[in-house]
């Protein structure tokens, strides 16, 4: 199975898919999202990783217990 994310690039309307496996980390910069992909390739993207999980794994995935 696969899942793929949509994300908004930073500072543009482009949309960009992402295939969430490949996902080895996200991080936070100001108002950056920060995906690093495995390889070490990275793209910055306009949604929080809260947004991100809770848009496509639900939205209790996006709360902190």
């Amino acid at each position: 199975m696969q899942f793929w994310i949509k994300c908004t690039r930073y500072g543009k309307a482009e949309s960009y898919y992402v295939n969430i496996s490949l996902v080895s980390g996200m991080s936070r910069e100001r108002d950056k999202t920060i995906l690093e992909f495995v390889g070490a390739q990275t793209i910055v993207v306009n949604e929080t990783p809260e947004q991100i999980l809770a848009l496509h794994l639900g939205t209790s995935a996006g709360q902190r217990i």
